[in-house]
């Protein structure tokens, strides 16, 4: 299942989390919080994608990482869209 790592008040997360919804896919929420207060997630993000940037996205099955609300949503369109 694809991972999204996003922000509450971010509003090109609010964007993917729009899509998501509306299209009634089901991915694994992962909440970042902004701002200089580390975190578990906000390290696993930067780990994984090498910065602290929200939307992210994680397809563990096609080994996909990637970052830009757009592109997240072309991509889930692409490939989970009904």
């Amino acid at each position: 299942m694809i991972e999204i790592y996003l922000a509450e008040r971010c509003p090109f997360c609010v964007k993917v989390r729009m899509y998501m919804e509306q299209k009634g896919i089901s991915y694994i929420l992962k909440p970042v919080l902004l701002g200089s207060a580390p975190s578990e997630v906000k390290d696993e993000l930067k780990r994984l994608g090498g910065k602290a940037q929200v939307p992210f996205l994680v397809d563990p099955e096609r080994n996909i990482k990637m970052y830009e609300s757009d592109d997240i949503i072309a991509y889930v369109e692409e490939h989970y869209a009904r």
